[in-house]
C-alpha cells in the first residue's frame, strides 16, 4: 500500500513539472522594434523643407532687386546736372582749371564788331576810322594751341556767385555732357584784374588799354566809358571727366567817348557798340 502511494505522488510531481515547462515555453519577450514613420509624416517633412528653400530663394531675389535699384540710383545721381547757382559756377571753374592743367590742344577764334559807330566828321577819314576800330579791338583773331604746351589763350575761371546774374545747367540728350550757361552781371568800365569779366576772360580791352591805343595812334580823348550790357558764357563739359567739348561766350558793350581829337579834327562825342564773340573748339586732351 505504501508503495502504491509513493508511486502516485511521483506521478503527480512529474505531471506538475511538465505543465510548468509548458507554461514557460508559451511566454514570448516583447518586441522592441521602433515604430514605422507613416507616409503622412514623411509628406509633412518634405513639404516643410520645400517651403524653407522657396522662401530663401524669394528673399535672395528680393535682396538682389533692391541692391540693383540702389546702384542705378547712385549712377543717376552722379550724372544729374547741378541746379544751384554755386554748384554750376563751381563746375565751370573746375573745367577751366582742368583745361589749364592738362594743356590740351584747341582752336580759339575772337571776333569783335563795331556797330552803330557815330563819330561825326572823323568818320569821313579812313585812317581815323581804322584807328578807332583798332583801339576798340575790331577784327578777327584765330589762335591754334598745340597739345601739351601752355597757352595764355586759356584762362582758369574764378567766378563766384557775386559775379553772376544767372546760371543754368542741363544734361545733354545722350547723357554725356553738361550744357552750362552763365550770365555775368553787367559792369561799367571793367578793368583787367579788377572786374567780374576778367575772372573768366582776357578777351576785351579796358579803358586804360583803349586810351593807350589812341595815344599810340596820335589821338587824344578826354573820357572813355564802356558799359557791359551782357556777358554770357556757354560751355559743353564732359560729365565723367569734366573736360571741355566747347566753350563760347559773348560780350556786348556800349562805348561812349568825349572830346576825341585827331590832328586837326575834333569830335565832342563818339559812340558805338562793341560786340565780341569768343569760340573755343577742337579740344584735344
Amino acid at each position: 500500500m505504501k508503495k502504491v502511494i509513493l508511486s502516485l505522488v511521483a506521478i503527480v510531481l512529474a505531471a506538475a513539472m511538465v505543465f510548468s515547462f509548458a507554461a514557460c515555453g508559451d511566454k514570448e519577450e516583447p518586441e522592441t522594434t521602433a515604430p514605422e514613420i507613416t507616409d503622412a509624416a514623411e509628406d509633412v517633412i518634405v513639404e516643410s523643407d520645400e517651403t524653407t528653400i522657396a522662401d530663401a530663394e524669394v528673399a535672395t531675389e528680393e535682396t538682389t532687386v533692391e541692391e540693383t535699384t540702389v546702384e542705378e540710383t547712385t549712377v543717376e545721381e552722379t550724372t544729374a546736372a547741378p541746379t544751384a547757382k554755386a554748384d554750376i559756377i563751381a563746375l565751370y571753374n573746375e573745367a577751366t582749371k582742368n583745361a589749364v592743367d592738362a594743356k590740351p590742344g584747341f582752336k580759339k577764334t575772337v571776333t569783335t564788331e563795331l556797330n552803330d559807330l557815330k563819330m561825326g566828321a572823323l568818320a569821313k577819314i579812313d585812317l581815323v576810322r581804322d584807328t578807332v576800330g583798332d583801339f576798340l579791338g575790331e577784327g578777327t583773331e584765330t589762335i591754334s594751341a598745340a597739345k601739351g604746351k601752355k597757352s595764355d589763350a586759356l584762362k582758369a575761371s574764378t567766378l563766384s556767385e557775386s559775379d553772376v546774374k544767372d546760371a543754368k545747367c542741363e544734361l545733354s540728350s545722350d547723357g554725356k555732357y553738361y550744357e552750362v550757361t552763365i550770365t555775368v552781371k553787367n559792369e561799367k568800365n571793367p578793368l583787367k584784374d579788377k572786374s567780374s569779366l576778367n575772372k573768366f576772360t582776357n578777351d576785351y580791352k579796358d579803358i586804360n588799354e583803349m586810351r593807350a591805343g589812341l595815344e599810340d595812334a596820335g589821338a587824344a580823348v578826354e573820357t572813355i566809358d564802356i558799359t557791359v550790357k551782357s556777358a554770357t558764357v556757354k560751355a559743353k563739359i564732359a560729365a565723367d571727366t569734366k573736360e571741355f567739348k566747347s566753350v563760347d561766350y559773348v560780350i556786348d558793350s556800349d562805348a561812349y567817348l568825349t572830346n576825341v581829337k585827331y590832328t586837326i579834327a575834333k569830335v565832342k562825342v563818339v559812340t558805338g557798340n562793341i560786340y565780341t564773340t569768343v569760340s573755343y573748339s577742337d579740344f584735344s586732351y
